[in-house]
């Protein structure tokens, strides 16, 4: 009996100390909730304030429940609980332990989470089926070792497309004079670097279109071909030396050069 009762004076002495504090406490609490009424007081602060008071009302019952003094009943009957919302704590209070008592806790706690999970940032879906009909995602094909080399290369969707290469061939001609241009300008370097740009693009769509021919024409196309970056070298070279006359001269041979490969196809 003396150690019951020895129990119940420091439980009761450690509620006292509780019910002040959570007094103090709740009292600071709703004071700020009155003054920030006026300031729009976010729903953040009330979820908060709200926990706060939850808790306190759990572990509040908690410790009510663990003890058998009758003066506990009326500590759970102060102010300070009643404040908390918890004025029917002792009255309904049911003998249970401290586990179900940090069961309840545990589950209001999952439940401000999941309140706090679904004011989460909803998710942006983008459709992007658009983008890869028009081949966005097409740099796969070269990652596709199931695929020989020339088609992961592009080289068998050039050869097939020949609309596409005979455009190529076509605006090769504009190129070729923006080089002419810079020749008599004597800007080299640049009339160089446009040489360079478009002459392997250029040798391709030529042994492409050569290769659709058969017999006499096939042999005449290829040999059109030759002539043509024959000429097309001898317009670098000068351009290399810095000779305005030789540039010219050749630029006017490739430039014919041109003309009758390109009227083959």
């Amino acid at each position: 009996g003396t150690i019951l009762k020895r129990t119940a004076r420091r439980h009761t002495a450690r509620l006292e100390q509780l019910s002040l504090h959570l007094q103090t406490q709740l009292r600071v609490m709703y004071q700020s909730i009155d003054e920030s009424r006026t300031n729009t007081l976010s729903k953040r602060t009330t979820t908060l304030v709200a926990a706060v008071a939850v808790v306190a009302c759990v572990v509040a019952g908690s410790m009510l429940f663990s003890s058998t003094e009758p003066r506990l009943a009326a500590i759970a009957r102060s102010p300070a609980m009643s404040m908390a919302g918890c004025r029917s704590v002792a009255a309904n209070a049911q003998p249970q332990g401290r586990r179900s008592a940090m069961a309840g806790l545990s589950m209001i706690a999952g439940g401000l989470a999941a309140k706090g999970a679904s004011a989460a940032r909803n998710v942006e879906l983008i459709d992007d089926r658009v983008a890869k009909k028009s081949g966005f995602d097409i740099i796969y094909e070269a990652r596709d070792l199931s695929l020989d080399q020339d088609t992961r290369d592009g080289m068998t969707q050039a050869r097939t497309g020949l609309a596409d290469t005979k455009s190529r061939v076509s605006s090769a001609a504009t190129k070729l004079e923006e080089a002419g241009a810079f020749a008599d300008k004597k800007y080299w370097t640049e009339g160089r670097n446009i040489l360079r740009r478009l002459v392997g693009t250029l040798r391709f769509d030529l042994a492409a279109l050569a290769d659709q021919k058969s017999g006499a024409a096939k042999k005449e196309a290829i040999k059109a071909n030759k002539d043509f970056f024959a000429q097309l070298e001898s317009l670098d070279l000068a351009m290399y030396k810095k000779n305005p006359e030789s540039a010219a001269k050749a630029y006017k041979k490739t430039m014919a050069a041109y003309k009758t490969a390109a009227s083959l196809y």
